[in-house]
């Protein structure tokens, strides 16, 4: 007896086909970890004109599920996706989980019962989400994941900025600014992803190849567990000379800390927000003590539009790479006005209001 197919099912059926697996209900994505080499670029999955058009006639559903909502890259990674769900005419449902792994695991779950076409997802930790990925693999509905692929289950590509190389370059750029020796600290933030681990080791390798002496590895959630961090490695070292701080807030904390122990420790760190940008201008200007040196930038709404890009590549039936890399940008007090026009293309800088 004939079947009529419906229009999620053929895109699932095209999805599964893009990965080369067996197309059977229960079939998974397959992710497979390539060679930076072998990995595709924002640029590679970009759709052209006729496949904007073709994406306009499909009337999908996708989900953009992230950990937080409380930094500038989240909310700009949102952006992107949202502006380019718009664009093609996707219906886009946006849910977030307060760094909260349970809350995450009932948002994807939901996601997966409304039945959406794909899902764009950053992880709270790649454990607790395999589950869920394993349910999206049961649904046919393929996943695209920022930070690492997850301990099980399958995901149709893993994006990434640079974590590794871009820690490691603000990392050398602030050891050699005060000498390449001296004490220096370092702020984490303790999620169980590996682009969390590439940002430390990246860190790390740098410090290993200098003269410095690491003083203290503090993993924190929030910017006023990364202040009071940075306060402890002041109070317990008051020769330190500089602090590395690898995620947005706990750079806003070092930096307060910093400022409030009026002491020449210099600053660096990996996300380049706005908070950032409008310290290189307050230096510039002379309103802040010249603390700051350097920010590993990473491209926002460059990865939220790759991001539904990659999705919708899947729903056309075309392959997807399983690596999606995005460079990220060096920001220092020499090229911080020309670095935010790279980094947020089109939105006005803190310094033009």
């Amino acid at each position: 007896m004939n079947r009529k197919i419906s229009r999620r099912q053929v895109i699932r059926y095209m999805a599964a086909a893009a990965g080369g697996m067996m197309l059977s209900p229960l079939a998974r994505l397959p992710h497979v970890r390539a060679q930076e080499s072998m990995a595709a670029t924002a640029a590679d999955v970009a759709l052209t004109a006729e496949e904007i058009e073709m994406i306009r006639g499909m009337g999908l559903k996708l989900g953009f599920e992230t950990n937080h909502r409380t930094d500038d890259f989240i909310n700009l990674l949102i952006k992107g996706g949202e502006d380019t769900a718009a664009e093609y005419g996707i219906e886009l449902i946006v849910s977030e989980a307060n760094f909260d792994a349970a809350k995450q695991l009932a948002d994807m779950e939901a996601l997966i019962q409304q039945e959406v076409d794909g899902i764009f997802l950053v992880a709270v930790d790649s454990d607790s989400i395999s589950s869920a990925i394993i349910q999206a693999n049961e649904a046919g509905i393929p996943v695209i994941i920022i930070g690492g692929a997850p301990t099980r289950g399958e995901v149709l590509s893993v994006m990434n900025s640079t974590s590794y190389d871009g820690c490691y370059e603000s990392t050398r750029y602030l050891i050699d600014a005060v000498g390449g020796a001296g004490k220096i600290g370092v702020v984490s933030i303790p999620l169980a992803l590996p682009t969390i681990r590439d940002r430390e080791l990246g860190t790390l390798a740098a410090i290993r190849e200098s003269r410095m002496q690491l003083v203290g590895l503090q993993p924190v959630f929030a910017q006023d567990a990364a202040l009071a961090a940075a306060e402890n490695m002041i109070q317990a070292n008051p020769d330190i000379t500089a602090i590395f701080a690898n995620w947005s807030l706990a750079i806003n904390g070092a930096l307060a800390a910093v400022d409030a122990s009026g002491m020449d420790i210099k600053v660096s760190g990996y996300d380049a927000e706005v908070a950032g940008f409008q310290r290189f201008e307050d230096q510039a200007n002379g309103n802040a003590a010249p603390i700051l040196l350097s920010l590993a930038g990473q491209q926002p709404l460059v990865q939220g539009k790759a991001g539904i890009d990659a999705l919708c590549k899947a729903a056309l039936g075309q392959e997807v790479a399983p690596d999606i890399l995005v460079p990220t940008l060096l920001v220092t007090q020499d090229n911080y006005r020309e670095q935010w026009d790279a980094l947020y293309p089109g939105i006005a800088a803190p310094w033009s209001a």
